[in-house]
């Protein structure tokens, strides 16, 4: 069983669209109105181009996809074995609205992920998360609190 998951492009160019329209909004803001339109032409560029680039430096960073077997993980930078975890955590960001995986494996080897990315492909996050629970219901695998409340392994 092998299962893979890249991100989509399309919401690079979308954010890159927004950060445009807050470009645009600051520039009316501090000219307090729209005439920089017209005396300063030459920001237009700026506010036209930010959503190309923006959208472009999104999808630099992001060039890497998950796979996942019936008992490893890989990313770019390496793979971790999911039945032989050593330690799972789950830390949260943005005050709980999106949390990051981090697992390592009796080899040392440690993956961070986005527990978003790895959720969006609902077969690679089974393969993911049977691993998971083995290792930590063996008892090989420590864990934060937050580990045990988010991915339910009570």
């Amino acid at each position: 069983m092998l299962e893979w998951y890249h991100r989509s492009n399309e919401g690079a160019f979308l954010s890159g669209l927004i950060v445009s329209a807050i470009v645009f909004v600051i520039l009316c803001v501090m000219d307090w109105g729209f005439d920089w339109i017209w005396t300063a032409p030459w920001l237009w560029m700026i506010v036209v181009a930010v959503a190309p680039l923006w959208g472009l430096w999104i999808i630099s960073r992001n060039r890497w996809g998950i796979s996942a077997g019936a008992d490893w993980l890989a990313i770019k930078s390496g793979y971790v074995d999911l039945y032989e975890l050593t330690e799972v955590k789950v830390e949260g960001t943005s005050g709980g609205l999106s949390w990051d995986i981090e697992l390592t494996d009796k080899k040392a080897t440690e993956l961070w992920l986005d527990a978003k990315e790895l959720q969006a492909n609902q077969a690679l996050w089974d393969l993911v998360y049977n691993g998971i629970r083995y290792s930590v219901q063996r008892g090989s695998a420590k864990t934060n609190p937050r580990a045990l409340d988010k991915l339910k392994l009570r």
